[in-house]
């Protein structure tokens, strides 16, 4: 006979993302996960056991600002998991640790490129397309052409309700900085 990870006394029957619970513990688990964001993606997991007073709580219940559909996705994305705040498969659900191993890319020196990571303070997603397109641009009152690049950029996005992919320049208004694996 199996135990609850969290109420060791109490006989395990119900198998769930987070691993095999009691009742209590599994209808904690549904009703926090029906509390999760609509765009928040995978939302099985956007799950944690806070105690056993609390229980069960979606990230959405427990602090909007810091936990974010966004780096959770980015996270399940680049297969980023570690300790601290995670969902309860251990992806990470903060815009700081999905690039604190990540180098930050100096766009003066270096090009981005597909599966770089963007990130603003507290927003993130992951480059998909890259293009190299030609601008004219004004020097010393003459017209220049030059090569730029174009990035589009997949996230969760709470404004979209959804995992949209949006031009960086148009959508980010080129803010944001960008990070490589």
């Amino acid at each position: 006979m199996s135990q609850c990870k969290n109420h060791g006394k109490y006989k395990a029957d119900t198998h769930t993302i987070a691993g095999i619970f009691c009742k209590e513990c599994a209808d904690q688990i549904k009703r926090a996960q029906s509390t999760v964001d609509r765009h928040v993606e995978p939302k099985e997991c956007f799950i944690i056991y806070e105690d056993s007073k609390k229980g069960w709580l979606s990230f959405t219940e427990k602090d909007r600002k810091k936990n974010t559909g966004c780096a959770h996705w980015v996270a399940h994305q680049l297969n980023l998991k570690g300790y601290g705040t995670v969902c309860a498969e251990g992806y990470y659900i903060r815009v700081p640790d999905v690039v604190a191993r990540a180098r930050k890319i100096d766009r003066n020196t270096e090009e981005v490129k597909v599966n770089d990571i963007w990130a603003s303070k507290d927003h993130t997603g992951i480059v998909v397309k890259v293009e190299e397109i030609k601008v004219v641009v004004k020097e010393d009152g003459k017209d220049v052409e030059k090569t730029k690049q174009k990035i589009l950029i997949q996230h969760c996005s709470s404004g979209q309700g959804r995992v949209a992919t949006d031009d960086f320049e148009r959508h980010f208004k080129g803010r944001g900085d960008f990070y490589r694996l």
